[in-house]
């Protein structure tokens, strides 16, 4: 499985950059993710998801918004609804503000790793 998240590196988990871009304000979950069906043991009914499909866009209290996408062709096993009521886990507490839980679509560590899409 894959946890979805901020890179260490991206602006909203760096206090010294969050200055000029503001703080979370709000998670906005797209549609196709807020209303798939996640039930079943083996999830079939799930979203696919491709690398660029978008799974949400954070604003920020300055008026920025970023994009979060899949990164990786799979199936949604879950995505985090507590960031629709508490945005600032997101920055906050990375490990609780993940974005989403995806099962790749292939066992091969490499082939996801080669796959994946880096975003900032």
């Amino acid at each position: 499985l894959c946890v979805i998240g901020l890179a260490s590196s991206h602006p909203l988990l760096d206090p010294e950059l969050r200055k000029h871009i503001g703080d979370v304000i709000k998670v906005e979950f797209a549609d196709n993710v807020k209303n798939s069906v996640i039930k079943g043991k083996r999830k079939k009914q799930s979203l696919r998801l491709m690398p660029s499909t978008k799974l949400c866009t954070i604003h920020t209290s300055d008026g920025k918004e970023y994009v979060v996408r899949a990164a990786i062709k799979g199936v949604l096993m879950e995505w985090n609804a507590r960031l629709e009521t508490d945005p600032t886990l997101v920055s906050r507490c990375p490990e609780q503000g993940f974005v989403a839980i995806i099962k790749p679509s292939t066992d091969d560590n490499q082939k996801i790793f080669s796959d994946c899409v880096p975003e900032i």
